[in-house]
């Protein structure tokens, strides 16, 4: 039997759960002081949580549907990387049920090693401990899908842009290094990027956000400073796009939604911020089309 496994970083379990979900992030090693109240101020500031892991249980329920709908045998699971239900429960359920094929999808469109590989060690390391003997199938990106971008411009028609606005398409920094070709990553942002803009008409640039609080070089322009730099440019409206991140998020919602937010109301900036599209027909009709080609491949 098929089994299809979305994955997601997962979100601490309320404010009493932040320590223990840095500490997890941090491979076993404590958050400083300073660190763990910078980020409980983030979350405190979006009322103590995300709704990612009920967006992520919603996505896996209509993934679930859709494959049901369209005469496909296979179970849907969802794990998360840093909070329950991980990885490896997950995979512990797989075996239990006798999947022989596990496609590995996260819920991140675009590559990276650190990134996306991360998740794929994760299911690596579950399946030898749990003694998993079937097959793992991981699906590296689906930025290519259609449904992403239908997704993505439905969101962003209801904003009411016309070709006055400029498009900020914001992801996920990255730190760089020789292990992680960041070409691939910011080349399969900007396909995305592209499909979506042109449906609007709109001059559009590409920046990064989020960047963690560690050293070392990351994958910029950093997206605080390339709203500065519009604002010099004399740009006066702004729709920001988080096409990095599919679903609701700390990333999205106080990043996004409040940091940068305020920044353009400090610099005289009229700013629209897309609505992520989380589990919209769009998501799982590129959820629905990667898996059905990852279990029956095309015949060539």
């Amino acid at each position: 039997m098929d089994g299809i496994l979305l994955m997601a970083y997962g979100t601490p379990d309320g404010i009493s759960d932040i320590e223990r979900y840095y500490t997890e992030i941090l491979k076993g090693k404590k958050p400083t002081a300073l660190q763990l109240e910078k980020l409980k101020k983030r979350y405190m500031a979006i009322k103590g949580g995300s709704p990612l892991l009920e967006i992520t249980r919603s996505q896996t329920e209509k993934l679930q549907e859709a494959l049901k709908k369209n005469g496909i045998n296979a179970k849907v699971y969802y794990g998360m990387k840093y909070s329950k239900p991980y990885i490896n429960e997950a995979v512990d359920k797989a075996k239990a049920d006798g999947i022989s094929n596990l496609v590995c999808l996260p819920l991140a469109p675009f590559y990276t090693a650190i990134g996306t590989g991360s998740y794929f060690n994760q299911v690596s390391e579950s399946a030898e401990r749990a003694g998993f003997k079937g097959k793992l199938h991981f699906i590296k990106s689906w930025c290519d899908e259609q449904g992403l971008a239908e997704a993505w411009i439905e969101k962003v028609s209801k904003l009411g842009i016309d070709k006055g606005w400029v498009m900020l398409f914001t992801a996920h920094s990255m730190p760089t290094s020789d292990a992680d070709d960041l070409s691939i990553y910011r080349r399969q942002l900007i396909n995305t990027a592209n499909s979506v803009e042109k449906h609007f008409g709109c001059k559009w640039s590409l920046c990064f956000q989020s960047k963690a609080d560690a050293p070392g070089k990351w994958i910029g322009p950093d997206a605080a400073w390339q709203i500065k730099e519009l604002s010099k440019a004399g740009i006066k409206r702004l729709c920001i796009i988080p096409i990095g991140f599919i679903s609701n998020n700390l990333e999205t919602m106080y990043d996004v939604g409040i940091e940068l937010l305020s920044l353009c109301k400090e610099l005289g900036i009229e700013a629209r911020i897309s609505e992520m599209p989380n589990d919209s027909e769009g998501i799982i009709n590129a959820l629905y089309s990667v898996s059905a080609k990852a279990i029956h491949p095309p015949e060539a």
